[in-house]
């Protein structure tokens, strides 16, 4: 806790969650704290914190209140500046108001409660819940709650916790399984787009068809005007067998009418059809591109949990810290060995020795040299997709 001296009572904030963690005092007790104040001053300093705001009143509430009716501009005041402190200053008044023991319990719960409230908003979710399992305990807990994120989760990483390994043989499967369902969906997109493809070149045709039958049409009813008129006018001089000649004419450039809007009729059916069908293909292609973005997320997803475990498993310092007991443990048999006298056996023996050791020696470095880890990220996944696709993919069944 800092003393911060006396501040004045006008920069003093409050809020009210804070004083509703305790009930007001009775009229009584505030009448005995402010006869108190008034002869003798303020004796305990209020406890405050430091936000946006300014200083905010974590204990002192009434103290303040009773401050400003008597017109004192000045106020002792204490800086709580760790969590622990403020949650401390929070439940200050607990140890100076008269409770009763059921009180008092629920008050220390209601304390706990807000104190891992604290350290839930401070902490990253990994070393909060090994916290709640009780693997870190109150007083470690306050060397992570003025990090930052970032600095905590490096920690963690360099903790001795155990972490999953995702096998290669089952990372390997994994990545085929992928590969074979892209294939799979990329064939079909293939087949929906030439499908559309196909749908707009018959809608394009049958658009064309439609306009040279409106074409047609505006002929054929020009025709019909033109012969009409021509009947109308001439009409009382023309015979009977012409008269059946033109009737005849302008039925058939009737019936001739009538087939051209039917036809027209049906090439509007046909074209509505085929935008529905177009429609249709483009909400099935949006869907196989949907689900084709969701397997590129989980490859990046495997790849970073394999590429964790590979960081943590390969580290040089897990071969080096081995050898280097050994190397140090052979160092004191040398140092050892000029302390004494030796027969021949004894010579014999550290030969022998010398020469399986040198195989082993051999042997680690072989394995190491051949057993190098691998990159393994969302690129390298798509380029091994993109070798196997002349091969494993179009022996893959196709499904609809």
């Amino acid at each position: 806790m800092k003393y911060l001296g006396n501040i004045k009572v006008t920069l003093l904030k409050e809020r009210q969650e804070y004083r509703d963690l305790f009930s007001p005092l009775t009229e009584s007790e505030y009448t005995d704290l402010r006869g108190s104040i008034q002869k003798g001053g303020i004796v305990n300093d209020l406890i405050v914190e430091k936000s946006s705001e300014g200083y905010v009143v974590l204990s002192g509430h009434h103290r303040k209140a009773i401050a400003e009716e008597l017109g004192i501009e000045q106020v002792p005041c204490s800086l709580a500046e760790t969590p622990e402190e403020i949650v401390e200053a929070l439940f200050d008044n607990a140890s100076r108001r008269q409770m009763t023991e059921a009180e008092r319990k629920a008050k220390i719960q209601e304390k706990e409660e807000i104190q891992d409230h604290f350290f839930e908003e401070r902490l990253i979710p990994e070393i909060y819940d090994l916290y709640k399992q009780g693997k870190i305990d109150k007083e470690s807990i306050d060397e992570f709650l003025d990090t930052s994120p970032e600095v905590q989760k490096s920690i963690l990483l360099c903790l001795s916790v155990e972490r999953p390994v995702v096998p290669k043989e089952i990372l390997q499967k994994h990545e085929q399984e992928i590969a074979d369902i892209q294939g799979r969906f990329h064939e079909s997109l293939a087949k929906e787009r030439g499908k559309l493809q196909a749908a707009e070149a018959e809608k394009r045709k049958a658009e064309e068809a439609l306009m040279k039958n409106s074409e047609e049409l505006v002929e054929i009813r020009e025709r019909a005007e033109k012969t009409l008129a021509k009947y109308e006018k001439n009409k009382e001089q023309i015979t009977k067998e012409v008269k059946k000649e033109v009737e005849k004419e302008l039925e058939d450039l009737k019936k001739e009418r009538e087939t051209r809007e039917a036809a027209i009729k049906a090439k509007q059916d046909k074209i509505a059809e085929l935008n529905g069908e177009i429609e249709s293909f483009k909400n099935r292609i949006y869907g196989y591109e949907s689900q084709v973005a969701l397997w590129r997320h989980e490859i990046a997803r495997v790849s970073e949990l394999y590429n964790h475990s590979i960081a943590y498993y390969s580290n040089p310092a897990l071969l080096e810290v081995q050898l280097q007991v050994i190397s140090e443990y052979v160092e004191s048999l040398v140092r050892f060995s000029e302390c004494h006298k030796w027969d021949g056996e004894a010579a014999r023996t550290v030969e022998r020795y010398q020469k399986s050791i040198d195989d082993l020696l051999r042997k680690l470095v072989q394995r190491v040299k051949a057993n190098q880890k691998e990159a393994v990220s969302l690129e390298e996944s798509e380029k091994t997709i993109a070798a196997q696709k002349d091969g494993n993919l179009k022996a893959a069944p196709a499904t609809s």
